[in-house]
């Protein structure tokens, strides 16, 4: 093809060549006219090109949908993979969760999965990085390098915890743990809630805090437990904790992703005032040293939250605990939850496949934010919120200040009208002094005055007996 193309290019050129000699034109202008005729014809050898081209990703677009398959997922195949994150269709927790949080597209580095080319230019401790920093000691491959979808709860469904200032969502604290036919079920307050309760992993990132990575495969609670005799402690299960012969294959959890409450909290409704963050100064020793509790199993083709032994705590309230039933249904309608039995909502849910490859990427959510762009926004959010925690600070300082300046005043004024009633009081004893040596005074005149008058009368009597003595 390229062989005849240029082969008649080279004559197209010379006839041009030759019926400009014909007509006299100058070799300026022909050079001109030739590389004219040139352009125009790598042009439509261009065009021709695309066509094919475009004609053959058609025709292979055309060939993936005719080789895609839909498979409906069986419910008791609880094999979940990292694989799930990609074939698997969760728009149903697309549609369901979008008002109540943002999806973000995330390398699976972000959640401590690995894919094989990082696996194969890395070495083990590098691989683990990341694992590390969200808790995760053991890192988990995923098969190829495509962005994965996890959510992020909106702030408006965290609660206020005793012992933090800004209140942050933190799984299974906001509701209540129930014993069911299928071990500790934890319900949640909000329909939004109970799914990612009962579905899904749970991921503690050090710049996001803590995200959800859906999951196919239902159970009352995907936690990991731990206690000792005072306490009891859970935390979220990974995206890497998967079941393998019918028990979680959890990697290891750092302590500070749990939380704690003393036992005999442990069936309140409103969890979350009795939880708290895991602290080794506050509880002695760390969660590690705990006991680890049977979590989740599968029993009698069912998967059971198994946890701590029921008895305990029929023994600290000093009541039966019966289990409530729990019965699935694939209508949202049919939802109910009465003290005896709880009809919850489980999708029927379906993985695409390619009949002549090994996988295909099923659609993500309509609205999501990539994850660079995400953290950028997220890091001016933190510098807004700091500075405005910084002014608010400064606020109360000022009004503290000012408080201080006005009770100092205050002393001042009240020293100052001391002085004045000390000064007053001076003044109000001079004049007392004064008016008592006036009257002193006057008394003292009257008194002269007496003596006077007596001198006077004295006088006149003296002179009366000398005129009769005469």
């Amino acid at each position: 093809m390229s062989g005849w193309l240029n082969r008649n290019l080279r004559i197209d050129v010379k006839r041009i060549d030759l019926k400009l000699n014909k007509r006299g034109i100058t070799m300026s202008n022909k050079l001109i006219l030739k590389a004219s005729g040139i352009f125009v014809l790598m042009i439509m050898i261009f065009t021709f090109f695309s066509c094919s081209k475009t004609e053959k990703e058609n025709m292979t677009k055309e060939e993936k949908n005719n080789n895609t398959e839909e498979v409906i997922i069986d419910e008791k195949d609880f094999l979940e993979s990292d694989e799930d994150l990609t074939t698997v269709d969760y728009k149903e927790f697309y549609d369901r969760l979008t008002p109540y949080g943002e999806w973000v597209q995330v390398q699976p580095e972000e959640i401590g999965l690995q894919s094989n080319t990082a696996q194969s230019n890395n070495s083990n401790n590098d691989l683990l990085s990341m694992s590390d920093l969200i808790g995760i000691k053991e890192a988990h491959a995923i098969e190829n390098t495509d962005m994965v979808f996890v959510w992020k709860p909106s702030i408006e469904l965290a609660v206020k915890q005793a012992d933090v200032e800004v209140p942050v969502y933190r799984p299974y604290t906001n509701g209540q743990w129930v014993n069911s036919d299928a071990g500790w079920y934890f319900k949640a307050p909000t329909p939004v809630e109970e799914t990612v309760s009962h579905y899904g992993r749970w991921v503690n990132s050090p710049t996001a805090g803590w995200l959800w990575v859906p999951g196919r495969v239902w159970a009352p609670a995907w936690v990991d437990w731990k206690q000792n005799d005072q306490y009891l402690s859970w935390a979220p299960l990974p995206p890497a904790a998967y079941l393998k012969n019918s028990t979680v294959n959890a990697p290891v959890i750092e302590d500070k992703n749990y939380v704690i409450v003393e036992k005999k909290y442990f069936l309140e409704p409103d969890l979350y005032r009795y939880t708290n963050f895991y602290n080794k100064n506050v509880y002695g020793i760390p969660v590690s040293e705990m006991k680890g509790t049977t979590g989740i199993i599968v029993v009698n083709n069912t998967i059971v939250s198994k946890g701590p032994d029921v008895n305990i705590f029929e023994a600290l309230l000093g009541r039966i605990i019966e289990p409530v039933k729990i019965v699935r249904v694939v209508n949202y309608s049919e939802v109910r939850y009465a003290d005896k039995e709880y009809v919850i909502y489980t999708p029927v849910f379906r993985k695409y496949k390619n009949k002549d490859q090994k996988r295909i990427t099923a659609q993500g959510p309509k609205s999501f934010k990539k994850y660079e762009e995400w953290k950028v926004l997220k890091a001016e959010e933190k510098i807004l919120k700091k500075e405005e925690k910084d002014l608010k600070k400064e606020e109360k300082d000022l009004k503290k200040e000012e408080k201080e300046i006005r009770k100092e005043n205050n002393g001042k004024d009240n020293g100052s009208r001391n002085n004045d009633n000390d000064n007053g009081k001076k003044n109000n004893d001079k004049e007392r002094k004064n008016n008592g040596d006036d009257n002193k005074n006057k008394g003292n005149g009257d008194d002269n005055g007496n003596k006077n008058n007596d001198n006077s009368n004295g006088n006149k009597n003296n002179g009366k007996d000398k005129g009769k003595g005469k």
